[in-house]
């Protein structure tokens, strides 16, 4: 069992391409043409839950049995974007019988990775809708078990 503290922070970095958009789409039913289809710039738009796939991502490698996501999307995520997702652990509950009972904060955020930027990249950086890196796109609060 991974030892967790309040205060800590986890980071998970990924940028979703076509393909990724594809299978999801695939297992999960939701395959809109918003996720299908190109838009004007060539990109597609990330589902939401492959969004927050990303703090899932990190509750693996915590081994985090998850009880209770509230999450609030708060812009679209385009292939090409690339995403940090920040948990910090809010509490941390001892439980004799069950481990660790764990409450999280989770903010994703759009990032330029801090690399002299490409054309690409920066079309990437900035979303039709005007957005820029370190637009929060996901926020949510977290709770579930680390067993012993």
């Amino acid at each position: 069992m991974p030892s967790v503290e309040a205060g800590e922070t986890f980071t998970e970095t990924r940028t979703f391409q076509p393909e990724d958009v594809d299978q999801f789409a695939a297992l999960s039913g939701d395959d809109q043409p918003r996720h299908t289809e190109p838009d004007g710039d060539g990109r597609r738009m990330v589902q939401g839950l492959l969004t927050a796939s990303l703090l899932t991502s990190i509750g693996g490698d915590l081994e985090v049995l998850a009880s209770q996501m509230d999450l609030q999307f708060q812009r679209p995520v385009y292939t090409g974007e690339t995403l940090v997702c920040e948990l910090t652990v809010v509490n941390v509950d001892p439980r004799p019988d069950a481990g660790v009972a764990l409450v999280g904060d989770v903010t994703v955020r759009r990032s330029n990775r801090g690399d002299e930027p490409s054309q690409a990249d920066t079309a990437a950086a900035k979303s039709t809708d005007g957005d820029t890196a370190d637009t929060v796109v996901l926020e949510a609060t977290v709770e579930g078990i680390i067993r012993e």
